[in-house]
């Protein structure tokens, strides 16, 4: 989906971005390797950022190898910051790192990137001051301060990666006010409907200086297929009264089964739980467990035991069901079935004529009505 580049970097240097200058020692045109990944970078230096500001830089993760790479992330550092903690590379990701200093000063900070038995930190460096001047429609985050309301958004772009068709993603950007005039936030669009737009920015929506809003975007893909779209934050700054924020993803389909399963744990045969044994007066009991083995939720309505009412010398008890649940894929659920007998003899199922069974039932079209067959010796 992406080309293995580090965007934050030209093919042999730095391109100019607002708020840093090029020529602050840093290490980012080369790149690292960890666990199977190429990382874009060797180290991320933000040079010069005003305070009260933020500079977004886009470090991209390359798998280098068939098979898919978790990745977990974390920064060490104040006034750093990620976008996620998390990343599935498949072929290529994008980690977003944020540098937002408070106060005057250089900062130094570490990014960690941990794959399953080998680990890769970047250094990370910054100064906070007055920044530059220079300024680039191609940042990750729009920092040029100044006179009047000026609209700073982190990060710029996002990529969603693989969602399923019938579910959704949210990521959140934060849209500020650097200025040192209010800023009107007159409206925010989006360039399809896969796109929605949410969170506390509200337009029309006044932001004071130095405020800051968050704008949620919700991404829902309707087709097995790659999204490239922009979000439009229109406003009354001078300098960008239309600010597009790039927004990426790509549609898949990742239901198999696409139907909820029911199996049922007896500790013994799934359909019959024959070694229940009771002295006069005693109660054995059983715990079963219910799990979804499908891929969509599973809805229990209803456990219920019938006792063979015409030949008994004990009963049959149902135990902590809890009443209708829904389970995820793979979730589980308990209750106990018990036997206590009343005199000696030998309890056996009888399923044609609904005595000693327990009834599990559920939506599983396939098993909408799971019998348990019930006996047990009595002494």
């Amino acid at each position: 989906m992406f080309a293995s580049l580090l965007l934050l970097s030209g093919c042999i240097g730095l391109d100019k971005l607002p708020g840093r200058t090029t020529d602050a020692g840093s290490d980012s045109g080369s790149t690292s390797t960890v666990g199977g990944l190429e990382v874009g970078a060797a180290s991320i230096d933000f040079g010069n950022v005003a305070v009260g500001s933020a500079l977004g830089r886009e470090l991209v993760l390359t798998n280098t190898g068939s098979d898919p790479v978790g990745v977990d992330l974390s920064v060490d550092g104040d006034a750093f910051a990620l976008d996620t903690a998390a990343v599935r590379v498949e072929t290529d990701a994008i980690v977003f790192v944020t540098f937002a200093p408070r106060t005057d000063g250089p900062y130094d900070g570490t990014l960690t990137i941990a794959t399953d038995g080998d680990t890769l930190d970047i250094p990370l460096t910054g100064i906070g001051g007055e920044g530059d001047a220079d300024t680039d429609t191609d940042a990750d985050t729009d920092t040029e301060g100044g006179p009047g309301p000026n609209i700073s958004v982190t990060p710029m772009r996002y990529d969603f990666d693989r969602v399923d068709i019938d579910g959704t993603e949210t990521t959140t950007f934060t849209v500020s006010n650097t200025g040192d005039e209010d800023l009107l936030i007159s409206d925010v669009v989006s360039s399809a409907g896969v796109w929605t737009t949410g969170g506390t920015l509200s337009p029309p929506q006044v932001l004071s200086p130095g405020a800051n809003k968050l704008l949620e975007v919700t991404f829902a893909p309707t087709a097995e297929t790659a999204y490239n779209g922009t979000i439009t934050i229109e406003s009354d700054d001078p300098d960008h009264p239309s600010l597009d924020l790039t927004v990426e993803g790509e549609g898949v389909d990742l239901c198999d089964i696409c139907a909820p399963l029911i199996d049922i744990d007896t500790g013994a045969d799934p359909y019959a739980i024959t070694d229940f044994f009771s002295l006069f007066g005693s109660t054995d009991t059983r715990t079963i467990t219910v799990q979804n083995i499908g891929d969509m939720d599973l809805t229990v309505s209803t456990v219920e035991v019938n006792n063979d009412m015409l030949a008994t010398c004990g009963d049959f008890t149902l135990g902590g069901w809890r009443g209708a649940q829904t389970l995820a894929p793979w979730a589980t659920t308990t209750f106990t079935l018990s036997y206590r007998a009343t005199e000696s003899c030998l309890e056996i199922a009888q399923a044609a004529f609904d005595a000693n069974v327990a009834h599990v039932l559920s939506d599983d079209t396939s098993e909408s009505d799971w019998v348990i067959e019930l006996s047990g010796a009595a002494l």
